[in-house]
């Protein structure tokens, strides 16, 4: 996997680590302690050293009075230090450093040569013993940090295996959507333009066959009906072109401010002009302006309209309501259809997605409206959202800051 150049590292040997954030360290180093049982944190094992110190300071001078003589009497310290830093790290074991020089100072190079700072060099006598712990130190820090680097090389690759597993998810679902897009769009695309051809086939046939006279009712009807097919063929296409815009994050908001009031008013005049259909349309006493792109509003509410319109009875009306609350306005939409399931509120805004209610139906169309729809509302800093029930129609809502 390719990362950016700032994600990474190359160490001395040419090994490419990840770049890890304090707070992932701080989270991985308590992980790393939460690993350790608790009798092995270095709390304990400094008060351990204590007496293990003391255990071997013992010894060190009941082997003395043994042998009368002992040449080597730091050989127990070291071994005290060896086993403090085997287990509880390199911290005690500095600490075990210090305790165990200054008890063979204090009694056995001391009682020899008295505290004289003239006779500093026989003091040198500890100073290979503080050596040899100290490289104990070093070798069980270069343990630790091994251990450390093991831990967070394993996180790297719990990551790598997440992100190469959303990664295959993202594909996956890229590829099927579009084997669901090149099959819903060239069945939508397919009809509209089979019925342009065969309508004005019959338009050329019916004009062919009048010698004198010519049916104009029945060229009329043709034409309306070429117009319709035509514009429904617009309206896809223009669909296509701004989820691909959308996508391309091409999408460009020509902001003014305008009257949503009138906006939502000739939005709803076109629909029931066009559909005969009973739109109601509540709206406050006051106009409501705010700043935004007129253009883009107004797609939003001829899809909402549109949509409202298209999966309801037909006879039945239409709700509008425009709210201006005190930091933002609150648009609803509502119908009284079939209504939309509880689990399916949330995938209607994903780009082709329809309900199996809407696939099953007559009505037509690639599900992009709502889509398009959030993707307009998002941009000018709102959201939206549906409220539904199955059998007592859905409600949608627009809210846009002031």
């Amino acid at each position: 996997m390719r990362l950016a150049h700032g994600d990474t590292y190359t160490d001395k040997r040419g090994r490419r680590y990840r770049r890890m954030t304090l707070a992932q360290r701080t989270q991985l180093r308590k992980d790393y302690i939460a690993n350790v049982p608790k009798w092995r944190s270095p709390f304990i094992g400094y008060l351990v050293t204590i007496p293990v110190t003391a255990a071997v300071l013992i010894c060190t001078i009941y082997v003395a009075k043994m042998f009368g003589q002992f040449f080597f009497p730091s050989t127990f310290c070291v071994i005290s230090i060896l086993f403090v830093a085997l287990f509880w790290g390199a911290g005690p074991a500095i600490w075990s450093i210090l305790l165990n020089s200054a008890a063979l100072y204090y009694f056995f190079v001391y009682p020899t040569i008295g505290y004289d700072l003239t006779n500093w060099r026989d003091s040198l006598q500890i100073v290979p013993f503080i050596g040899s712990g100290l490289i104990i130190a070093l070798i069980t820090a270069q343990r630790e940090r091994a251990r450390f680097q093991a831990l967070a090389t394993e996180l790297e690759l719990q990551l790598y295996a997440r992100e190469l597993e959303e990664t295959n998810k993202q594909l996956e679902d890229a590829n099927q959507m579009k084997d669901r897009f090149l099959s819903i769009a060239s069945h939508e695309l397919k009809t509209p333009v089979t019925t342009i051809r065969g309508q004005a086939q019959l338009m050329l046939r019916r004009i062919s066959h009048q010698k004198k006279t010519v049916d104009m009712d029945g060229i009329a009807t043709t034409l309306e009906r070429i117009n319709d097919q035509t514009g429904r063929l617009t309206i896809l296409i223009e669909e296509l072109l701004d989820v691909s815009s959308m996508r391309a994050g091409k999408v460009v908001l020509n902001k003014r401010v305008c009257n949503l009031t009138s906006l939502c008013q000739d939005v709803i005049d076109d629909h029931k002009l066009l559909s005969e259909r009973h739109i109601t349309f509540e709206v406050p006493a006051e106009p409501v302006c705010i700043n935004a792109d007129a253009d883009r509003l107004t797609q939003v509410m001829t899809n909402l309209i549109s949509n409202a319109l298209k999966y309801s009875p037909e006879r039945s009306t239409v709700d509008v309501k425009l709210q201006a609350e005190a930091t933002h306005v609150l648009i609803s939409v509502q119908d009284h259809g079939r209504g939309i399931a509880k689990d399916q509120q949330q995938q209607i805004f994903e780009t082709f997605y329809r309900t199996p209610d809407a696939q099953s139906s007559s009505k037509r169309g690639l599900g992009l409206g709502l889509a398009i729809t959030k993707d307009i509302v998002e941009r000018h800093g709102g959201r939206i959202w549906c409220e539904s029930e199955p059998g007592h129609g859905s409600t949608f809502f627009v809210e846009l800051p002031l």
